[in-house]
């Protein structure tokens, strides 16, 4: 069955290039006339892996199109993704399933509840990737992506055809994966960003490693008081594997700052803010963090506007 993605961000893409690689029938939806046409002049995307480069041609529309969308990948920025499925609603019907993959928490639980839990399915990926330029994606790492439905157990994958190439897995608890992601992404991407720093430097730069362990104490207080296991470690040793298993790589929230757009910052430390809160728990390191994230976006913002 065909499906649409929504998003053609590094994941979007990649994704998009693995469906039409393995001989199922996929489509972008791009939502400015300018991204369109760039689209256009290029014709499909290049999947840059350890296979080399290959050109996956495929169709793409703008949101405002009227063909109809059975099968939707949400892989938009976090920030961005209610609004992202507002403009392709009139193109859904009622069995038609979405399956949203994106950072942070939050987004999912209201998609569902827009769309309604039965035909949402939710992903976590721990795949690399990221854009050479637009349309062009490399496959950095390979890992895979856990998918799952909110109060369901027994959620089935969907149906993404015998030669795809990405590594899935059945999560009867998708709800708990997001949170351990979100502890990752809790610890690394914010310091990353207010240092400008690479992921590795967290685990080589002393003041950095300790920071990061303060905050993987506020947010390990906080998992325990929603009931969330996180992981068979404490949560500073596993970021600090993933920091240096990473280490050459920008986060996506510092590659926001440097390219002047939004960051997830709101969905990421800014949903464990609010649960900490909800709870009567202090994170005063996370706190700060978002504050400091929060000027960044704000000084870049004022700079884009000086430039244009």
């Amino acid at each position: 069955m065909h499906w649409t993605i929504l998003g053609a961000g590094a994941i979007g893409c990649l994704w998009a290039a693995q469906l039409q690689r393995a001989g199922v029938p996929v489509s972008l939806v791009l939502r400015s006339p300018a991204r369109f046409a760039q689209y256009q002049a290029k014709g499909g995307i290049t999947l840059i892996d350890g296979t080399g480069e290959t050109f996956c041609p495929m169709p793409a529309t703008l949101a405002a199109a009227q063909t109809p969308i059975r099968q939707l990948l949400l892989c938009t920025k976090a920030y961005d993704s209610l609004a992202a499925l507002e403009s392709v609603w009139h193109r859904l019907s009622t069995d038609s399933r979405i399956l949203v993959l994106q950072n942070g928490l939050g987004t999912q639980q209201q998609i569902a509840a827009r769309a309604g839990k039965a035909r949402v399915l939710i992903g976590s990926t721990t795949d690399g990737a990221y854009l050479r330029a637009p349309f062009e994606v490399v496959h950095a790492g390979h890992g895979e992506t856990a998918i799952g439905q909110l109060g369901c157990a027994a959620a089935r994958l969907p149906d993404l055809g015998p030669g795809f190439g990405l590594q899935l897995r059945q999560d009867p608890n998708i709800e708990a994966t997001l949170w351990r992601k979100l502890a990752i992404n809790c610890a690394i991407n914010p310091l990353t960003a207010v240092h400008d720093c690479r992921n590795g430097e967290l685990a080589t730069v002393p003041a950095y490693t300790q920071a990061l362990g303060i905050l993987c104490t506020e947010f390990e207080a906080v998992a325990r008081a929603r009931g969330i296991v996180l992981f068979d470690r404490p949560l500073q040793e596993q970021a600090l594997q993933v920091a240096r298993n990473t280490g050459d790589n920008y986060s996506s929230m510092l590659q926001d700052i440097r390219h002047k757009r939004p960051t997830e910052i709101e969905q990421i430390t800014g949903f464990l803010c609010h649960q900490a809160d909800l709870l009567g728990i202090d994170v005063p390191h996370h706190r700060a963090l978002l504050e400091q994230v929060r000027q960044l976006e704000t000084a870049t913002f004022r700079s884009r506007q000086h430039e244009s």
